[in-house]
């Protein structure tokens, strides 16, 4: 797999590029330190009107770490996150599949961490206080001349207009003509608990043909839980939590605290192409995928600093083409990694194992193609 992070010897020989940021999630905000950074004049609109609270928490791979350190918040990271040293996959009746020091994965140097999302997101606005964020907002019609007239009456012109809102992106679909989304056959729920006296180190994944649950912890008591169930039909039926209860305690009690939180499908975003004119796709809203090789924030932080490069050393016209051929590669490879570890979940319960015992072997030297040749 390619490198396609930054390249630190590219000149940069062009600043002052007017863009619009359409979301204010983590690719948005990431994108827009990045390019203010870079010399750049970014402006931010969220269609949310306020930044709404969650209960959910990111598992940060090494290169997501690496991607937060380059963006400028490496030493926030560190005091916002919780370290993880171990990770752990077991099968039915808790056999062990896999149970290994995330070095072994990463490399020695190398940290691993879980974080909130929201303690995430803070960090992002404490870092973009300086540049124009306006909630409430969306785009409501494409004007000539690269303007677009704003819900709030306002017509704003750009150089380049950056879709960052996600799966359900109105930049992709309204405004490139790019895909829908589509349903990957599994559904989620996502949660923090309190009260957690297991390993405080350890990420550990219970997997079955039809179902798996992980457990995160976030120090101080906290865990972060993700379950999903295969269900083609949609939803499944009656109480989500049900389909876990052949799982020991402390996973029942912590499904207690859970209660009916809601669900939500697992949806993909599989887009032919990045950009169209000087309209261009970032994050969820270019590639929003299967979370099952936790690389949701370090793709989009990644697309942000390098689609800020590529905007410093090319002009428009070069850079977006430039930013899709150098990301394409990658998110490629992530993609078909996580088809393949979903692929594998509905096998027979011997084959299914066999599988993930030697995908786990073999996961040191995947992960370290994402490493590979990023500062």
């Amino acid at each position: 797999m390619q490198d396609t992070m930054i390249n630190n010897g590219s000149p940069q020989t062009h600043s002052g590029v007017r863009v619009l940021i359409a979301g204010g999630g983590i690719a948005g905000l990431s994108l827009a330190r990045a390019l203010r950074d870079a010399g750049h004049d970014p402006l931010v609109i969220e269609r949310s009107h306020e930044w709404a609270a969650t209960n959910t928490a990111y598992y940060l791979p090494t290169n997501a770490v690496r991607a937060l350190d380059q963006l400028g918040l490496g030493d926030a990271v560190a005091a916002a996150a919780h370290p993880i040293s171990r990770q752990r996959v077991t099968g039915a009746g808790g056999r062990v599949l896999a149970d290994l020091p995330v070095s072994t994965i990463w490399g020695e140097q190398n940290r691993c961490a879980t974080i909130r999302r929201d303690s995430l997101h803070e960090l992002l606005l404490k870092a973009t206080t300086d540049i124009p964020i306006r909630l409430g907002t969306t785009i409501d019609a494409r004007l000539r001349d690269n303007a677009v007239r704003l819900s709030d009456g306002s017509v704003e012109h750009h150089d380049v207009l950056v879709g960052a809102d996600g799966v359900d992106s109105l930049v992709r679909t309204a405004g490139i003509g790019g895909t829908e989304p589509t349903y990957t056959g599994r559904w989620a729920w996502r949660f923090i608990a309190d009260g957690w006296d297991g390993e405080e180190g350890t990420w550990q994944a219970r997997l079955a043909s039809d179902r798996s649950l992980l457990t995160m912890p976030l120090g101080e008591g906290a865990v972060f839980c993700y379950a999903d169930i295969a269900s083609a039909n949609g939803r499944p039926t009656g109480d989500w939590r049900n389909y876990f209860n052949d799982l020991d305690k402390p996973i029942t009690d912590l499904l207690a605290q859970a209660g009916q939180v809601p669900g939500n499908p697992i949806m993909e975003v599989d887009q032919p192409y990045a950009f169209l004119g000087r309209t261009v796709l970032i994050g969820d809203a270019a590639h929003a995928m299967s979370p099952s090789m936790s690389q949701g924030v370090a793709l989009a932080v990644e697309d942000a600093l390098v689609l800020a490069e590529t905007l410093s050393s090319l002009p428009v016209y070069q850079a977006l083409p430039a930013y899709e051929q150098r990301r394409a590669e990658r998110i490629a490879w992530v993609r078909s990694q996580a088809h393949r570890r979903d692929s594998a979940r509905g096998l027979t319960r011997a084959a299914r194992d066999r599988v993930l015992r030697l995908t786990r072997r073999r996961s040191g030297l995947g992960q370290q193609a994402l490493l590979a040749g990023t500062p």
